[in-house]
């Protein structure tokens, strides 16, 4: 007969088990620290992309209303501009007349203005309201060159931001969007 000593274990003992039990746990709550982390990093790439399209998109709408302006004004903060209504009610174009050196399309301007509202910029076209861009900052506007050229600047807010460093300098305040756009037509006080 075999004596204690002489016998094999089959068993883990408790302290195996503990220790099997932290080692386990540890890389758990490493493995759950760096999903977080990749989770968080994808919302913010998605955060800046979004925010890249949206400064793209504003600044293509305003670019193009303004090219075409008649009149532009910057009024409480917002941008308005009268543009040529260049097509009939069918959608066709129309011919402009030329009148005393200017070209009319036979209808009345069509009235566009640009508001900051909150954090989002709203683009108003006769009764039609679209938001072209959120998480807006600022929204600045200055008409340079005796009114003949307007600077458009928008700066945006930033989501994400690493909360750990204390220093003010490296702290993101916003990412800033300008253009400048040449009016082709004078500008009316």
């Amino acid at each position: 007969m075999k004596t204690f000593t002489e016998t094999q274990r089959t068993g883990w003992t408790l302290t195996e088990l503990l220790v099997a039990m932290a080692v386990a746990s540890v890389m758990t709550a490493g493995l759950v620290t760096g999903a977080v982390t990749i989770q968080r990093s994808f919302a913010a790439s998605r955060h800046h992309v979004e925010s890249q399209a949206q400064q793209m998109r504003l600044m293509d709408f305003m670019g193009l209303d303004l090219r075409r302006a008649l009149t532009v004004g910057t009024a409480d903060g917002g941008l308005q501009i009268t543009i040529p209504d260049y097509y009939d009610a069918e959608g066709e174009a129309r011919d402009p007349q030329i009148t005393r050196g200017l070209a009319t399309y036979g209808a009345a301007p069509i009235a566009i203005s640009y508001r900051k509202d909150g954090t989002t910029i709203y683009r108003t076209e006769g009764t039609a309201v679209t938001a072209l861009a959120s998480d807006v900052s600022e929204f600045q506007l200055t008409f340079l060159n005796s009114g003949q050229s307007i600077q458009v600047g928008v700066t945006f807010l930033p989501k994400f931001q690493f909360s750990g460093n204390r220093n003010k300098e490296n702290v993101r305040l916003g990412t800033a969007t300008y253009t400048n756009t040449l009016l082709r037509n004078k500008r009316l006080p």
